[in-house]
């Protein structure tokens, strides 16, 4: 176990002060459910990605505001949403080979759930949890900023549909995605008006549009300007 963790701190660049908040970073809950015993001894990384997403949030907004003043909200709002995407945190993730460092169970303990994106997701946000416990905030911000500066120039060029922020906004939240439905088409056929409502976190955003495409567009921006304010 000693060796595994020296073994990512080289990788990392970085001698934790407390590796007992590393070990914890890299333990996947599925551990336990064979291995009750080590309970005792062990904790899950659940509470550390807490913490993480928190972190991994705040230095992201804050990069992107300082770095592009001269963009607007939903702008900003489209590329974080991207940026802190499970997809997005999985790459970065993989970069680092954290698959290879996680303790689990021997159902997930193969090639295949060693490289599960929602997986990664988890471990990278719960190490950026460990590093801020342990290094404090300067550290944390020294190692997420070169992630996002890796990644912006790709992500301007193609997040540009509220739609798809908002899809990756709610997966990289909650796991799950954004329900649309049509309220209403109103007005004579030569000048029809949409109204679609998205449902996010149990709460509904409404937009209206001249198609219902555009209408779901508006929608989708309406939830984005709620949910990141």
């Amino acid at each position: 176990m000693a060796d595994r963790l020296a073994a990512l701190e080289r990788e990392l660049g970085l001698a934790f002060r407390d590796r007992k908040l590393l070990q914890t970073a890299l333990t996947h809950r599925s551990l336990f459910n064979e291995q009750p015993h080590l309970l005792r001894e062990l904790t899950d990384n659940e509470r550390l990605e807490f913490l993480g997403d928190s972190v991994l949030h705040f230095v992201t907004t804050t990069w992107l505001f300082t770095t592009f003043p001269d963009q607007d909200e939903a702008t900003l709002t489209h590329w974080r949403a991207a940026l802190v995407s499970t997809k997005g945190l999985a790459e970065c993730a993989a970069q680092l080979n954290l698959g290879q460092y996680a303790y689990l169970s021997r159902g997930e303990d193969n090639p295949v759930g060693r490289r599960r994106p929602a997986l990664l997701a988890d471990l990278f946000e719960a190490l950026i949890g460990a590093i801020y416990l342990d290094q404090g905030l300067e550290t944390a911000i020294g190692f997420i900023v070169p992630f996002l500066r890796a990644r912006i120039d790709t992500i301007r060029q193609t997040v540009t549909d509220p739609t798809t922020a908002l899809q990756e906004l709610v997966q990289a939240r909650h796991k799950s995605l954004p329900a649309y439905r049509l309220i209403e088409a109103r007005g004579p056929e030569h000048r029809r008006e949409y109204v679609m409502a998205v449902m996010v976190e149990g709460q509904e955003y409404i937009g209206i549009g001249s198609s219902k495409k555009e209408a779901k567009k508006a929608a989708a921006q309406a939830a984005l300007a709620a949910l990141n304010l």
